[in-house]
């Protein structure tokens, strides 16, 4: 195994934890001149809840009347001029990052696309957006963390 460390994925979903991530992994980066790519995840769950929205309640979800294609459009599109954009910023000055966005389970996600694209370490914030999903399932840094192709960094 080696212990180079020259692609790092750094995982976001926009909240304050990760803003913390993010600034750590920019100093990692410069120190070892290694390249990021920043990754959120959607849920598809977002997916199911826009299917039933019209049925269960037509005003409560937005874009309610969208295919399934055209829902994950619109929510790339958001991802990327808000929490894509704002992680960025919180790298600063570095020039060797990349974005990404996938959908599936966050963990699970997180970790196949470690392993997929060969990274040599996750950056992670503990604390994320939801204290509901992490009261039922477990932090998302805590299933990444055990599970995970490569080590894992998770920033408080």
């Amino acid at each position: 195994m080696t212990t180079d460390i020259s692609k790092i994925l750094l995982a976001t979903d926009g909240s304050d934890g990760s803003m913390h991530a993010a600034r750590f992994a920019a100093t990692i980066a410069r120190s070892l001149g290694a390249k990021i790519t920043i990754l959120t995840v959607h849920d598809d769950d977002v997916l199911v809840l826009h299917a039933m929205g019209p049925a269960v309640w037509p005003a409560a979800v937005p874009d309610a009347s969208l295919n399934v294609e055209e829902i994950k459009t619109v929510t790339e599109k958001k991802a990327a001029e808000t929490t894509l954009a704002d992680t960025k910023s919180a790298l600063g000055e570095l020039t060797n990052v990349e974005v990404d966005q996938v959908w599936g389970h966050t963990a699970e996600a997180i970790c196949d696309y470690a392993s997929e694209q060969a990274f040599d370490l996750i950056i992670i914030g503990s604390r994320g957006r939801s204290a509901f999903a992490r009261l039922l399932l477990g932090s998302v840094s805590t299933q990444v963390a055990h599970h995970s192709p490569c080590p894992v960094t998770i920033v408080h």
